[in-house]
C-alpha cells in the first residue's frame, strides 16, 4: 500500500510540475509588449510636404536631364534587410567594432551592369562605426581587431575618391590623392574583392513591362 501510494503520489507531483511549467511557458505569449513609437516617425502632413518639395525641385531636372523619370523606390524585403545586418553585425562582434548605423547612399547603374536596369538610380548600404567622433563607413569584412578599415581606403584602392564621411573630406573633396588616381588608371587590372555594401533591390520605377530584370 505505501508504494501504491508513493506511486501516485510521484505521478501526481509530476503532473501539477508539468503542467505549472506549461503554464510558465505559455506565459509570455498572453503577456502583451509595450512598443513605444520611434522618434523619427513623420506626420503626414511632413510626408506630403517632403514628397511635393521633391516633385517641384528635383523631378523636373532629372527627367529634364535624363529624359525619362528616374527610379523613385527602392524596395527591400524585412527578410533581406535583417540578414543583412545580422551579417555586418556578427562580423563586427568578431572583431569587437562597434556598428552605430547604417548609411544609404545614391548611385545608379552604369550602361555596362551586371545587374539592374542601367542608367537608372539605386541606393547601396554601408555600415558605420565611430572614429574620431564621426560615424563612418566601415568595412568589417577587411578590418581586424587591431584596424577598422574603411569604405573610404577600400574605396581608393578602386581610384574612387568617397569624401563624405566628415566635413573635412567634403571640404577637400577637389583634392584627389595620386595613389588614388593611379589606382583610377589601373582599375581594370586590379583584382575585385567582396565588400559589405549592400544593393540589388526591385526599383519602381521603371515597372516590369519596362524593364526586364
Amino acid at each position: 500500500m505505501k508504494n501504491k501510494f508513493l506511486v501516485v503520489a510521484m505521478l501526481a507531483t509530476t503532473i501539477f510540475t508539468s503542467c505549472n511549467q506549461d503554464k510558465l511557458e505559455e506565459a509570455p505569449l498572453n503577456k502583451e509588449t509595450k512598443i513605444s513609437r520611434p522618434y523619427n516617425m513623420l506626420m503626414y502632413k511632413d510626408i506630403v510636404a517632403m514628397l511635393e518639395h521633391y516633385d517641384k525641385t528635383r523631378k523636373p531636372l532629372l527627367e529634364n536631364g535624363l529624359g525619362f523619370e528616374d527610379t523613385r523606390m527602392n524596395y527591400y524585403s524585412i527578410e533581406t534587410i535583417e540578414n543583412y545586418l545580422v551579417y555586418v553585425k556578427t562580423l563586427a562582434k568578431e572583431k569587437n567594432i562597434k556598428i552605430t548605423g547604417i548609411n544609404f547612399i545614391s548611385a545608379a547603374y552604369p550602361y555596362k551592369t551586371k545587374h539592374g536596369t542601367p542608367n537608372y538610380q539605386t541606393n547601396m548600404f554601408m555600415p558605420t562605426t565611430e572614429i574620431r567622433g564621426e560615424n563612418v563607413c566601415f568595412d568589417p569584412v577587411y578590418s581586424t581587431k587591431d584596424k577598422i578599415v574603411t569604405m573610404k581606403e577600400m574605396l581608393a584602392k578602386y581610384g574612387y575618391n568617397w569624401v563624405y564621411d566628415t566635413k573635412r573630406d567634403y571640404d577637400n573633396r577637389n583634392v584627389v590623392l595620386k595613389e588614388v588616381k593611379d589606382n583610377l588608371k589601373n582599375r581594370e587590372t586590379i583584382e575585385d574583392q567582396m565588400s559589405s555594401a549592400g544593393n540589388l533591390s526591385h526599383k519602381k520605377p521603371p515597372y516590369p513591362d519596362e524593364d526586364s530584370n
